[in-house]
């Protein structure tokens, strides 16, 4: 039943980033509906994640409260409602009011289709499951591109919206009728949690979150995040402006990177649980991993403004895009390891946090493209060299001071502490 669980998991996801990215493969007919200025179109593409941080963390509480499959429901729902209600958009202000909506209530998904996963499988094969969970974001943000881009050109760019909108009924319909919320105790399935001492308190949560660890962590993900919203708000844009590429050539080339991207990132993740197994640490298999992943990562995203050629860019966005994401698949474990008795709530903020890239990341990008004037080559250039940078100083900042298994191991001593005093 796990994998079914990870099935559904991973199609929800595909549903996800479909809706988050087929703005951007809209972005050409949408832009020349409403006349948009690149700023402009930047600040529709950072919309969408105004409210991310407030809805992660609030709905990660939620679920860790009434239960994950509930959220998972009420949020298929919802984004159904909403891609329906495309329609109904006429201007700019009504279309940045969709954003904000569809953020709202597509915020608590990554982090409680993790806790959902966790409910199933054990910590060492947690890597796995993240990241073919992560890989139903590549189909849906760029392996569908040619469907999302047919629909677009063919019947216009709401009717696509709106088929995003069936696609999630149709979901809605098989989870409520076959989804569970964790497998029953005698199941052989169920995933062992680990033993908490402690009594959860406000203390008990705070000392995580302000943790060095966690703090380093939270700007690995947003550094992700940067790259992650550039891929959904100004990639289908680059291929088109920068590189020439015809509208279908790039929906081709965005789901052939997509896809082989996703395979790179499974491949880390699965080396990653290995590591796990073998020394049981996460800071030898998840953070080194991550941290290393992100100067391979910032290498070969360095080299793409050097070397302009077609063949270049599209194996530096398999193996780079490869690279980063791998790295938002450590970062929910590395944050869930610091307080394992509210997964939701951390993942959440790790999430929540990560996405206000997704916020400040398009509206920058927009200004670097609009400052280069007529060299439009040099302002994707400089929108990619925030990426390097970015990924360097999170690389460095991860080696150095996220030390997972010392907070748990202090974490523990205070409590053994604290019994001993009691007794």
């Amino acid at each position: 039943m796990r994998w079914a669980i990870l099935a559904f998991m991973f199609f929800l996801y595909v549903i996800n980033f479909a809706d988050k990215a087929i703005a951007g493969y809209a972005a050409v007919s949408i832009t020349e509906e409403f006349g948009l200025t690149p700023l402009q179109w930047g600040l529709v593409g950072s919309s969408f994640f105004w409210s991310f941080v407030i809805s992660n963390i609030f709905g990660s509480t939620l679920s860790d409260r009434f239960g994950t499959r509930k959220m998972i429901t009420i949020m298929a729902i919802s984004w159904t409602i909403l891609q329906f209600g495309a329609f109904a958009i006429t201007n700019l202000q009504l279309l940045i009011a969709y954003r904000i909506l569809l953020g709202i209530f597509e915020g608590p998904f990554f982090a409680t289709a993790i806790a959902q996963l966790n409910h199933w499988f054990p910590a060492k094969s947690r890597g796995m499951a993240t990241s073919i969970l992560n890989f139903g974001g590549v189909v849906g943000g760029l392996v569908c591109a040619p469907i999302l881009v047919y629909l677009i050109e063919t019947f216009g760019w709401k009717i696509s919206f709106g088929s995003l909108g069936f696609v999630s009924l149709l979901w809605t319909i098989l989870w409520v009728w076959l989804g569970k919320e964790r497998p029953d105790e005698s199941s052989e399935e169920v995933a062992k949690a680990p033993i908490i001492k402690e009594k959860e308190n406000l203390k008990t949560i705070l000392s995580s979150m302000f943790s060095l660890t966690f703090l380093v962590t939270l700007f690995a993900g947003f550094t992700v995040y940067w790259y992650l919203s550039w891929i959904q708000v100004w990639m289908p844009s680059f291929l088109i402006k920068a590189k020439a590429l015809s509208t279908s050539e790039m929906s081709y080339v965005a789901s052939l990177t997509g896809l082989l991207a996703g395979l790179v990132t499974i491949s880390i993740s699965i080396f990653s649980d290995y590591l796990f197994k073998k020394n049981s640490s996460y800071r030898k298999s998840r953070v080194l991993v991550a941290g290393f992943t992100f100067f391979i990562g910032a290498a070969l995203f360095y080299s793409m403004t050097e070397i302009h050629s077609i063949a270049w860019t599209i194996a530096v966005l398999i193996l780079g895009k490869g690279c980063l994401s791998a790295v938002f698949v450590m970062g929910p474990h590395i944050s869930s390891s610091l307080l394992p008795q509210r997964t939701s709530l951390m993942i959440g903020t790790f999430a929540g946090v990560s996405t206000i890239a997704g916020v400040v990341g398009p509206i920058v990008s927009g200004n670097l493209v609009q400052a280069a004037g007529k060299d439009i080559v040099q302002g994707y250039d400089n929108t990619i060299l925030m990426v390097v940078g970015l990924s360097i100083i999170a690389g460095i900042l991860l080696i150095a001071f996220a030390k997972p298994d010392n907070e748990v191991k202090k974490k523990q001593k205070i409590m053994d502490e604290t019994e001993q005093q009691a007794l």
